[in-house]
C-alpha cells in the first residue's frame, strides 16, 4: 500500500519535484523536518528522564520545524568541521531510510559529532568513547543508541590513557598530550585496558552490514580501523582522521593501502578526515 501511494505522489509530483531546483530544495526539506518530527519521541524521549528528556523533545521539534521556515538556506551541521554533512552527501541515504552506525571517539553526543544528525532522522548505532562521563550523556541525549565505555586498538593491554581537559584532546598519544601541555592545558592520567572493535561490536551483537563507521581517535585511528574483523563487519562507508595525508602521493597513504585491497576506494579527502566507500 505505501509502495503504491509513494508511485502515485512521484508520478503526481513528479514535474515540480524534478523540473525546478527550487521546488525539489523545497520537497526535500519538507521531507526531512517531517522525518525528525516523526523521530522525536521514538528517538529522544526515555522514561529514566521524563521531564528532561521532554525538554529535548521539544527542542528538536522546533528546530525541525525551523527547517520550512528558513527553506535550505539553514543546513544543520554538528560536525567539527563539517563532517556529518559530507557523510550523508557520499551515503545519499532516503528521507524513509534507517541506518546503523558506529563512531569511535564519539565524545559528546551532541556537540561535534558526526551521527547526531542522522540519529535525528532515525537512525541508531553503537558510540565509544574512553571518556566516562560523555558516555553518560548518551543516556539523556541520544538514549536509543548503545553507548559503551572504551579504549579501542588493535591490541589487547592496559595502557596509559591521558584524559585532557579539553575532552576532545584525550589521548594515549604521549605527543599529543605535550602539544596539549603547551596550551596551558592539564590533564588527567587514568590506566585503561584496550578492546579490540571487533570485540566491542559482537559483544553488543552489532549487525554485519554497518552503514557508518566514523573513527576519531586522536592519531589512534589506523589501530583503531586495524583492529577491525572485515570478514566479519563490512562498514559501506568509513570516516577516518588522518593529518599525513598527501594529495601528491595518496597511494603510499597508511589508510589507502590497507583499505583499497579490501575493496574500499578513496572517495573524498576534506579537512583532515579522508572518506573510504565499499566497492562491493
Amino acid at each position: 500500500m505505501l509502495h503504491g501511494l509513494r508511485s502515485f505522489l512521484q508520478r503526481v509530483l513528479h514535474k515540480s519535484l524534478y523540473n525546478s531546483a527550487y521546488s525539489r530544495a523545497f520537497y526535500t526539506n519538507l521531507g526531512i523536518a517531517a522525518r525528525e518530527v516523526s523521530c522525536v519521541f521514538p528517538q529522544f524521549y526515555t522514561f529514566r528522564y521524563p521531564i528532561r528528556s521532554l525538554g529535548r523533545c521539544l527542542q528538536v521539534f522546533v528546530s525541525a520545524l525551523t527547517r520550512l521556515v528558513l527553506g535550505r538556506s539553514l543546513r544543520y551541521s554538528y560536525g567539527f568541521r563539517g563532517e556529518d554533512r559530507n557523510i550523508e552527501g557520499i551515503l545519499k541515504p532516503l528521507v524513509t531510510e534507517s541506518g546503523f552506525y558506529v563512531e569511535v571517539g564519539s565524545n559528546h553526543p551532541q556537540f561535534h559529532s558526526n551521527t547526531y544528525g542522522l540519529y535525528r532522522k532515525g537512525w541508531r548505532g553503537i558510540c565509544i568513547d574512553a571518556n566516562e562521563k560523555l558516555v553518560k550523556k548518551f543516556s539523556l541525549y541520544r538514549p536509543k543508541d548503545i553507548a559503551v565505555c572504551a579504549l579501542v586498538s588493535n591490541q589487547e593491554q592496559t595502557v596509559d590513557f591521558y584524559q585532557v581537559e579539553n575532552n576532545v584532546l584525550s589521548t594515549i598519544d604521549q605527543t599529543n598530550v605535550k602539544n596539549a601541555v603547551k596550551q596551558g592545558l592539564s590533564y588527567e592520567v587514568i590506566k585503561k585496558k584496550t578492546s579490540t572493535l571487533t570485540a566491542i561490536l559482537a559483544a553488543h551483537e552489532a549487525p554485519a552490514d554497518i552503514h557508518l563507521l566514523s573513527i576519531d581517535a586522536e592519531e589512534h585511528d589506523y589501530e583503531v580501523l586495524t583492529s577491525l574483523d572485515f570478514e566479519k563487519y563490512r562498514p559501506r562507508l568509513i570516516v577516518v582522521e588522518d593529518e599525513t595525508f598527501l594529495f601528491s602521493d595518496p597511494a603510499n597513504n597508511k589508510f589507502v593501502r590497507f583499505l583499497q585491497p579490501k575493496g574500499y576506494e578513496l572517495v573524498g579527502y576534506v579537512l583532515k578526515n579522508a572518506y573510504f566507500q565499499s566497492l562491493r
